[in-house]
């Protein structure tokens, strides 16, 4: 149910949006900095609600909240199909965002390392698999209809199947925690519950907040949100300086959803048996061989290239995201912090995106936020691998 949590989310993800954003500018007028800063301001405002988000799944679990949500996203959705101008725009992307790509993944999994712990890596693989695995079908399925019936009706359609799909089973069967039920993470028994309790240390958002490491670690997903985000916002338009046309782009991307369940698949098998550093490190060096490809790739063997450096970068920041919190901070307290890393990675989304609009439309064209994100990425990179491990503490 978590995973079915997770597909649903696509609506509101950026590679979903891409697909309307040269709709926005040819029918009301706007030019790509208009439309990539109401697509930032509207994130940035959306994300600051996931920290309370967070705080409410501790509280009231993921099952209730993800009902609240789900009947909130779909009716965000579908109101979508009735944008007029720049501020409907403004007021779709703050509701698609924070409900979708913020709110009902972060409930979605959390659900997941709630039943997990020394599996969690290898669960959550097999979950952001099927993820990618629906990417790969949706991402052209929608550009289609699109092309056939319209910007509107496809977000009317999306709407209806959250409303009338999703919530109905998140609804039904959707469950908080093991221990609601007598039960413990990885299926262990209820005789080890001492044992299981000693094992998890409980860290509180502000005590996180005291490591480096979680500050290394955040600004790598905050970078990482933001030019990843950048690269398929403006997908369409990238791929158009490079002479390839807008299905070309959205087979290209769809096809990242392949290698980022690869990658998915095989590091959820070792997530937990190797230092988060380096999981960072490798997202970070795909990140820059990504951004680095998109200033020369016009054959067809770059393109491929290009899906494989995407989908390494891809694959390990989602399941980094999905694992390695929990791993470090514990599940009590999850939530909050969970909800605070997914506000500042959802700021970068908004921040990204809002760069490469003005690069293009002021500065010539999208090298220099290329550029930018190369350096930065590396400059990530080296600093994950140089940041001291986390210093062990009591569980509160």
């Amino acid at each position: 149910m978590a995973t079915l949590g997770l597909i649903a989310t696509a609506p509101g993800q950026s590679f979903s949006v891409s697909l309307f954003i040269d709709h926005y500018i040819t029918d009301f007028g706007l030019d790509r900095t208009a439309v990539s800063g109401l697509y930032g301001l509207g994130t940035f405002l959306a994300a600051l609600s996931l920290i309370w988000v967070g705080k409410q799944i501790d509280r009231h679990g993921n099952r209730r909240m993800s009902i609240i949500i789900t009947i909130l996203f779909a009716a965000a959705l579908a109101g979508s199909s009735l944008i007029s101008g720049p501020f409907t725009i403004l007021l779709s992307f703050i509701a698609i965002r924070g409900l979708g790509q913020g709110a009902l993944s972060l409930v979605s999994s959390t659900a997941i390392a709630q039943w997990f712990r020394r599996r969690r890596g290898w669960a959550m693989g097999l979950s952001l698999l099927a993820f990618a695995l629906f990417q790969r079908v949706y991402l052209p399925w929608m550009q289609s209809f699109i092309e056939a019936y319209g910007w509107r009706a496809a977000w009317l359609l999306t709407g209806a199947s959250i409303a009338f799909i999703v919530m109905p089973l998140l609804a039904v069967f959707l469950r908080n925690r093991p221990e609601e039920f007598g039960l413990l993470p990885d299926g262990l028994p209820v005789s080890r519950i001492s044992e299981d309790a000693a094992m998890e240390e409980n860290w509180q958002l502000k005590e996180a907040m005291q490591a480096p490491l979680f500050w290394v670690f955040t600004v790598a997903r905050v970078l990482a949100a933001a030019w990843g985000t950048a690269l398929i916002f403006h997908q369409a338009s990238l791929f158009a300086s490079l002479g390839h046309s807008p299905a070309v782009a959205a087979n290209t991307i769809a096809l990242t959803a392949l290698t980022t369940g690869g990658v998915i698949l095989i590091a959820g098998w070792f997530v937990n048996r190797v230092r988060p550093n380096y999981l960072v490190g490798v997202q970070m060096a795909g990140l820059a061989a990504a951004t680095a490809l998109t200033l020369i790739m016009t054959e067809p063997w770059l393109l491929f290239l290009y899906t494989i450096a995407y989908g390494i970068f891809s694959g390990a920041g989602t399941l980094f995201d999905g694992t390695v919190w929990v791993n470090l901070f514990g599940r009590k307290y999850q939530g909050e912090i969970r909800g605070f890393v997914t506000m500042t990675g959802v700021l970068g989304s908004a921040f990204g995106p809002l760069v490469f609009g003005v690069a293009y439309d002021y500065l010539g064209g999208y090298r220099p936020a290329i550029w930018l994100g190369i350096v930065l990425a590396m400059s990530a990179l080296a600093a994950a691998l140089r940041v001291e491990p986390l210093t062990k503490r009591k569980a509160v």
